[in-house]
């Protein structure tokens, strides 16, 4: 089976808005390392990505030059920084994790505009897993800049 990769537009302050064509579950898993370890190396991200597969069982195997040709494709799009400045390249990224998201989630929405902003956000609550209502009101407050004292 092939995996869905999503279009998105992606804001970056360095680069300004750039269209992503795709991004694939191996650039996901690896932005979250890099969001978990703040810089890495190729050979790191690829430990990490080894040893996660080995905790799950997975008897896929990722190679080195994949994460490589992987990583310098994501500091391309802008969404990771690349220093160059040593003969290994340290990456950190160039964006976090919210910022990802909430392009994501954008994109959808965009592609969805045709639907009122109420059935809009009824469909994206349908398909996300049974919240608890109290992390629905902390999100809400949150959003709002309201707390719960």
């Amino acid at each position: 089976m092939k995996k869905s990769k999503k279009t998105i537009w992606f804001a970056s302050e360095e680069f300004g808005i750039k269209k992503i064509s795709s991004i694939s579950d191996l650039e996901t898993e690896i932005m979250k390392i890099m969001w978990k370890t703040g810089t890495a190396t190729v050979r790191e991200v690829h430990e990490h990505i080894l040893k996660k597969e080995m905790e799950k069982k997975e008897s896929g195997f990722i190679p080195y030059t994949t994460v490589m040709a992987t990583m310098a494709s994501l500091a391309e799009k802008g969404i990771l920084k690349q220093d160059r400045s040593n003969k290994t390249f340290i990456y950190s990224a160039a964006v976090d994790s919210n910022s990802l998201s909430k392009n994501i989630i954008s994109s959808v929405a965009e592609k969805l505009m045709d639907s009122s902003s109420k059935e809009l956000v009824y469909k994206f609550l349908s398909a996300v897993e049974e919240i608890p209502v109290e992390k629905i009101n902390k999100m809400l407050n949150d959003l709002t800049g309201k707390s719960n004292k």
